[in-house]
């Protein structure tokens, strides 16, 4: 049965963008990235004049893990920031919560298989 975040998750995206499929090399950069998309998620305070870099930047994390619909949630919220448009940017930031949410759990199973993977049998 497929997973229910297939759609917002494409596990594999990570590792055909690097050419690899070595956990021991992808495990800690797939961490790196999804600590630097949680820490914007959970931000209380938004500092709409550094919106629009954090999102560019946070758009190609989530194209490179394969995030696609977080990916769109970022361009729209980068045109919004650019915009200055504060109205918008608070909407799209409930948006990003509420789609990270839907592949949070996902994103963490995926983390401890590459952990798994990583670690050498012994």
């Amino acid at each position: 049965m497929p997973e229910n975040n297939a759609a917002a998750f494409d596990k594999n995206t990570f590792s055909t963008l690097l050419g690899s499929d070595d956990a021991a090399l992808l495990s800690p950069l797939f961490d790196r990235a999804l600590e630097s998309l949680k820490q914007f998620v959970n931000a209380d305070n938004f500092d709409y004049s550094q919106l629009e870099f954090g999102a560019h930047k946070l758009k190609t994390t989530c194209t490179q893990l394969g995030l696609k619909r977080l990916a769109n949630v970022f361009v729209s919220f980068e045109n919004a920031a650019a915009q200055g448009d504060a109205e918008r940017c608070d909407t799209l930031i409930r948006m990003l919560k509420s789609e990270f949410a839907q592949t949070q759990d996902s994103l963490r199973r995926h983390s401890e298989h590459l952990m798994r993977e990583a670690k050498p049998s012994s």
